[in-house]
């Protein structure tokens, strides 16, 4: 039963967060960090407040998940850190790319341009709104895909991303603009229910 709970626990803290310049651990809620050449941190989050939860066994299961990956796909994976604090667990994870986070992760996430989000099959067929609308106003998608070289985050998952650049527009649902290059994502439920987010950003 033990194993069971903890290999649950751990699949939820893969799950993967982002950073900037800043201590990327620095942060209270699981976050990505879509970073510079296509890189990716993350750090998850997560409350340790049940007595199974054994640490040098969680620690362990994930160095485990990690070495049985980058033995079929090289060294494209990393666990920078795993620490718990005050019942609270954080683990801190590098990626080579969005597609060894998904890979990794189960966790659909994509980066690129707006074009070539279009050429990878993303409709954009969502309503969207302005960041620096304080009253969140709706936009056109043709405002959205008007500039071909802006840049867009595609992420289903309930966490915070955080950009290298400044956001100009995100899909409504479950989404707050919370710093110019951050944005929340809240929803209920499991990653699979978790909505698909648009980040367009420059």
């Amino acid at each position: 039963m033990k194993k069971i709970i903890c290999v649950g626990f751990t699949m939820i803290l893969c799950m993967g967060l982002l950073s900037g310049c800043s201590k990327k651990t620095d942060v209270d809620t699981s976050t990505v960090f879509i970073e510079k050449k296509g890189k990716i941190t993350s750090v998850d989050v997560e409350a340790l407040d049940k007595d199974y939860y054994d640490e040098a066994e969680l620690e362990s299961y994930i160095t485990d998940h990690v070495n049985d990956y980058t033995s079929e796909n090289g060294n494209t994976v990393e666990m920078a850190s795993f620490t718990v604090t005050d019942q609270v667990a954080k683990l801190q994870m590098q990626y080579d790319s969005c597609e060894d986070y998904t890979a990794f992760n189960g966790i659909e996430l994509y980066d690129g341009t707006v074009v070539e989000a279009q050429a990878a099959g993303y409709d954009f067929d969502t309503d969207f709104i302005s960041a620096s609308d304080e009253d969140t106003k709706k936009v056109s998608k043709d405002d959205v895909l008007a500039d071909d070289n802006n840049k867009v985050v595609i992420i289903k998952a309930n966490v915070d991303v955080k950009v290298d650049g400044t956001i100009l527009y995100v899909s409504k649902e479950n989404t707050k603009v919370t710093e110019k290059n951050k944005v929340s994502i809240t929803g209920e439920g499991s990653a699979e229910e978790a909505a698909l987010t648009y980040i367009i950003y420059k």
